[in-house]
């Protein structure tokens, strides 16, 4: 090899490393390029997640729960959930604190020891089964053509706004209030999307229920086949009951016969009841009066103030279905004569009846216009003769005009705090019972007439009275609505559906119980 030749061979041996070199060089380079700009990707990945998380994405934008053909989302579930509780806590009131501990989770507190459900549990289980029918009902009144009226959507409206005031007490915006109450991801526009279509569910459901209609030639056969359902009894009741053999130590100070009271065995105790209870039915036997007097003998010393008046054994107007069955089956057996009597026995008393009378509940049910000046507490003087007062101006208002009920109507729009003052405070075919005791016999008082007029007082506050009119026939009112209610029911079972849901594991984690 020549000098040349070998000198080149050295420089090449010798730019081989170096190029070698350049080369893993520009390999960290790009694989640490491309290092930064994954990491950098992640990192945006990862703020975003979390924010997605935190700002109520997955909540307002995941399927939590289907529902028919409706993905319903975390947030939308919530609204359902918080429902339902709402509902058990409207049908409880006061009482909701001995059944769930308000400052316990709702996860937490047990509803089922035997399944181990909870109560977050149930009220998410009934939640779905509510906006399961809701929907349902949503889509058959889409379907149908029904759509919201100007009222239903001022109602939701208002809604809307009084949150909105709501959040500007508390600092904050609409949607961040709704969250708030509601839980993450509920925000302003899908709180108004539940209210759309619960509030035209619930629309739908009433239209289809007042738009049942019967004929007369209907209420008659309805009547005909079941007149039990309809008719009403009136009868005196007197209980017997394991007390009246009882000695309470502090009537008497015989120890011995207290003692011997206390010794007294069921079978005894029954014994005893049976005996007073037969003797009472077979000794007042067609004698009203015996039966009112007994009554008072018979009953505990601490109740004889009560069972002076003849009335405290009188139960008036009773329908079948307020009664206990084999109460009511004696009552309404259609041999029953006035004056009959029997005793009936239950686990812990005897009941001893006396029958008066059936009635067929063939009268008029009154139509009824009135004035409220609410008072709040009633027991203060002060505000009630102000209320007074006020009453008795409007009545002197309306007796100085033409005095007829579209009259007395305009000032009801004009005076009235009851919620139906724009239609003029009318109440049509009041039931018997329907209102608050004064209310309800001032209206049924046998020489009413329509115009009269008159003012009392309830535990709402004071109000001006006015007999519009008589109304439908009382009996063929309760055959109506029995029917409706059938025919409602039945409607409703068949467009609401079962109630069946789907729930997506990944969409429920982001519900707020």
């Amino acid at each position: 090899m020549s000098a040349s030749r070998e000198k080149n061979k050295r420089k090449e041996e010798a730019a081989a490393p170096a190029a070698a070199n350049e080369a893993k060089k520009g390999m960290s380079k790009g694989l640490k390029t491309t290092l930064i700009a994954v990491c950098a990707v992640l990192i945006v990945c990862i703020v975003v997640f979390f924010y997605m998380l935190t700002s109520g994405f997955f909540a307002s934008h995941t399927t939590a729960a289907t529902v028919g053909t409706h993905k319903l989302t975390p947030a939308m579930v919530n609204y359902f959930y918080k429902g339902a509780y709402g509902n058990m806590q409207n049908q409880y009131g006061d009482f909701m604190s001995y059944i769930i501990d308000s400052d316990t989770p709702l996860d937490e507190q047990v509803y089922d020891e035997e399944s181990g459900e909870t109560w977050a549990d149930y009220f998410t289980d009934q939640g779905l089964i509510n906006a399961s029918n809701a929907y349902a009902l949503y889509d058959a009144a889409k379907a149908d053509g029904h759509t919201l009226s100007e009222d239903e959507q001022a109602s939701i409206d208002s809604q809307i706004s009084s949150l909105a005031l709501y959040a500007s007490y508390y600092g904050t915006n609409t949607s961040g209030y709704i969250a708030g109450v509601y839980g993450t991801g509920c925000n302003e526009k899908n709180f108004r999307e539940y209210l759309e279509v619960v509030t035209l569910a619930d629309s739908y459901a009433t239209a289809t229920q007042n738009g049942f209609t019967y004929t007369d030639e209907q209420i008659a056969s309805e009547y005909a086949a079941d007149p039990n359902s309809y008719d009403a009894v009136t009868y005196r009741q007197f209980l017997v009951s394991d007390a009246m053999f009882q000695t309470d130590s502090t009537d008497t100070e015989d120890d011995d016969a207290e003692a011997e009271a206390e010794t007294l065995s069921d079978e005894e105790l029954t014994a005893l009841k049976e005996e007073l209870a037969s003797k009472m039915a077979a000794d007042t036997q067609g004698d009203e009066q015996a039966f009112i007097d007994q009554a008072y003998e018979n009953c505990l010393e601490s109740a004889k103030e009560t069972y002076a008046e003849d009335s405290a054994t009188l139960k008036e107007n009773q329908l079948y279905s307020s009664l206990s069955t084999d109460v009511a089956d004696w009552l309404f057996d259609a041999g029953r004569a006035e004056g009959d009597t029997t005793y009936i026995a239950t686990d812990s008393v005897y009941y001893v009846l006396y029958f008066v009378s059936r009635s067929t509940n063939d009268y008029q049910l009154p139509n009824v216009r009135h004035i409220l000046f609410s008072v709040s507490d009633t027991t203060d003087e002060t505000t009630m003769d102000e209320a007074r007062t006020k009453a008795e101006d409007v009545l002197t208002e309306y007796e100085a005009g033409d005095k007829t009920a579209e009259s007395f109507g305009e000032l009801a729009k004009e005076y009235t705090a009851d919620s139906n003052g724009d239609e003029g405070s009318l109440y049509e075919n009041i039931m018997p019972g329907q209102m608050v005791t004064e209310f309800n016999d001032w209206c049924f008082d046998a020489d009413r007439k329509p115009g009269d007029t008159g003012i009392i007082e309830t535990s709402y506050g004071v109000h001006v009275m006015y007999f519009d009119s008589f109304g439908k026939i009382y009996r063929d009112a309760l055959v109506e609505n029995a029917l409706r209610s059938a025919d409602y029911n039945a409607w409703y079972d068949a467009t609401a559906g079962d109630g069946s849901y789907t729930t997506s594991a990944f969409g429920m984690k982001y519900t707020t119980k």
